[in-house]
This record gives C-alpha cells, structure tokens and sequence, in this order.
C-alpha cells in the first residue's frame, strides 16, 4: 500500500525532536509498502528554513512544502504558519500519485482539514491521527482566549472526527473525550513508544559526553524535549534553587521552544550556575545526551487534561534505563508506576521533585533499580515494531473496508 501522511511537524533522526512518525513510516517500508511525507520546509524547535525540497530518507520519500518562518513568535503568527503549512501542502498532496490511503495527524488541526480535503477529492479513505486533545489544552492554558475561534476550531475537529475512516490516538486517555463524538469503535490505540536497541550506548560515548561539559563528576538531572507554555519548566527551575547549594547537582534542560528566552533569563535572574540550558540535538544523538543523565525529568502544568498523555520523552528515558521523575499525573504516572521506573511527584510541587532528586542522590542503587525496571517494562509493552505492526494492521483494516 501506498501511505501519504501529511505532517508539518515531521522530525528525521537528524533534527532535534520526537521522531515517532520517522520510525513508523520506516518500519512500514520494510514491510514492502510504500511511504510518501510531506512536511515543512520549517525546523519546529529551531524556526529554521530547511534547505532542501525532497529527498529519500531510509525508502521514505520526503517532500517540504514551504511554511512561514514565525512558528515561535506568538500565537497570530505560530497560527499563520500553520494555515501557511496546510495551503502549500494541499497543493503538493495533489500531485502526489497512485495513494492508498492518507495519513493526517494533529495537532496541528489545520493539516488535518487539508488530509480530509485530499482524501476526499483523491476518493482514498482518511485515517485522523490525534496526539493530544489540541483545543482543549489550548483553552485550558488560556493560549487562546477567544471564544468565536475555539468554538469554530471544535466545530471542525468534531467535522473531522466524523469524516475520518479511523481515529488513531497515541494515548488511551484520549478515547473517553473522543468517544463522546463518535462510536469507540472507530477508535483505534497506537501508542508511543521506542526503539529500545538504539538506547544501548557505549560508555566512552557518555564519558566525552560529559567531559565535553565539564560535568564529569556531577550529578546530572535532565530534561529533555520541548521548553513550551504547557512544559512547566519553571517549576524545575524552581527546585534548581531549592537544591543551589549542592554544589554537584547540575539541571540540563535540552530542547527548544516559544519560552526558552524567558527562562532563560528567568534562571539569570535568580542568580542559579545549576541551570544550563543545551540547543535541541538531533535525535540520533539523544540516546547519549540521555544516557549522560543520573535521573531524567518529566513535567507537565497542572491541568487535569494531561492525565491524558503519553509523552515521548518519558519512554526514551525509560529505554536508556534511566529513573524518571515524573509530576505528570494519569496514565503516564500508571505505566512509570507499573515499571517501577521512578518517583512520581504532584505536578508543579517544585518542593517535591527537589526531594525526588534527593532521595535519587541519597540512593545511587534505587537509580540503578529503577533503571533498570524502566528499559525491561518499555521494552516488554512499548517496542516501537510491534507498535509497527498494529499500525500496518490498523491501515490494512481500513483500506480493505
């Protein structure tokens, strides 16, 4: 079968971010299908145009459709970079050939209207991928605020809901919201997960690592990901203060994103040598950056909606057999805690993932523990193959409808 995604946040191994769809789309090529993308010509985490317009990456053909440069400015301009995405991508999606089926995936919404659109005039059926429940977040973090935009976008998201051939979801928190719009049957869970083989580094690899950043004998607390309005990294900053007189505890906060100026300055501010902030790496390299780690952080605001979610990060950290600290609650806390992979902690206590830390520095052997627990459980329930092959199953399923 042929698979068209369209997907403006597409990440390959060579840029910074989650490359969930990348590893999908090649483990489909293996299995003899055919796998077309097409993505924006934008980096999402950096905001940098991307010098090329196609290229074959691993048998996954690759086009950039051209996107406006102002996704991290604020949220006028992040949403005309969206809406830009989805024009120059319909028209792209067009000349694309002999597809079987189209992929759209959201958020953001906009390239999802524009799948449903190229579904339709190609009379191919239309698969609806949901990451996370956009709007609601998005209301409920006040990112936006009027009442005429949020009521139009729910209209179109319960129009794609109900025109899609299949709702795929990432996360089993998000089908008691979508089932209230549609039968649960339409429903179908391809969760995140990882490759877990690419997580085994080699020691000399995390020792230059560390050497590089002259953090050779400290005690290393990471984040890694997106450093955005729902990330809460003010709360990790926080306890960096808290913990500013233990002179071997250094916090790394690694990734990109629309708040990493202000916090920047934030930690300035407040005076904490504690806090380093590193640029996004390519994710070929973050089983390293990881693997340099003691314990890995993961934290959300405080908003019941993201009891829902399944984030990527928590999985690698979990595949590098690190413990994580977790002030995300809902079905994450259930898999960290069914692992037996770390220390849950109520999400925005600053006061509580310090004392996390510290019962990790206290206790060398719970992190070799918990390490441990964490690789053998993803690997046993979250191996991105056999997510792989329900995904192929999933599409066959559709198709042959």
């Amino acid at each position: 079968m042929h698979i068209l995604l369209i997907h403006e946040i597409f990440v390959t191994p060579d840029e910074g971010g989650g490359t969930r769809h990348y590893e999908l789309a090649r483990y489909l090529t293996q299995m003899g299908h055919r796998v077309t993308v097409i993505a924006s010509d934008v980096d999402y985490l950096s905001g940098q145009k991307k010098l090329k317009r196609r290229e074959i990456k691993e048998g996954i053909e690759i086009i950039y459709s051209r996107t406006l440069s102002s996704v991290h400015k604020n949220f006028i301009y992040r949403a005309l970079a969206f809406v830009s995405f989805s024009i120059s991508s319909f028209f792209d999606a067009l000349r694309i050939k002999n597809v079987d089926i189209i992929w759209g995936t959201s958020p953001p919404l906009f390239q999802t209207l524009t799948s449903m659109m190229v579904a339709s005039l190609k009379r191919k059926p239309f698969v609806f991928e949901v990451r996370d429940l956009w709007l609601d977040f998005a209301k409920e973090l006040k990112v936006v605020n009027n009442h005429f935009i949020l009521s139009f976008l729910k209209r179109l998201e319960t129009i794609l809901y109900k025109k899609a051939n299949k709702i795929i979801v990432n996360s089993p928190g998000f089908i008691p919201f979508i089932e209230k719009k549609i039968n649960k049957d339409k429903i179908s869970l391809i969760p995140n997960g990882v490759i877990t083989r690419e997580f085994e580094v080699e020691g000399k690899r995390v020792e230059n690592f560390r050497k590089n950043l002259d953090l050779e004998d400290k005690f290393i607390v990471m984040y890694v990901g997106n450093v955005g309005v729902a990330n809460d990294i003010d709360c990790i900053i926080e306890s960096a203060e808290i913990l500013r007189d233990y002179d071997d505890i250094i916090f790394l906060i690694v990734g990109g994103g629309i708040k990493k100026k202000e916090l920047i300055e934030y930690a300035k501010q407040k005076g904490l040598n504690n806090v380093i902030f590193l640029n996004p790496f390519p994710k070929r390299e973050i089983p390293t950056v990881i693997s340099s780690a003691d314990v890995c952080l993961a934290t959300l605001k405080n908003t019941p909606l993201f009891k829902t979610v399944y984030p990527n990060k928590v999985f690698d950290y979990m595949a590098s057999g690190k413990p994580t600290i977790l002030a995300i609650d809902g079905v994450i806390r259930e898999v960290i805690e069914d692992a037996e992979g770390g220390i849950f902690v109520p999400p925005g206590d600053s006061k509580g993932l310090a004392e996390a830390i510290l019962t990790y520095y206290n206790n060398r052997e719970l992190i070799s523990i918990h390490g441990r627990n964490a690789r053998d459980y993803v690997k046993k329930y979250f191996e991105r193959e056999n997510i792989a092959r329900e995904l192929e199953k999933c599409l066959k399923e559709v198709i042959l409808k």
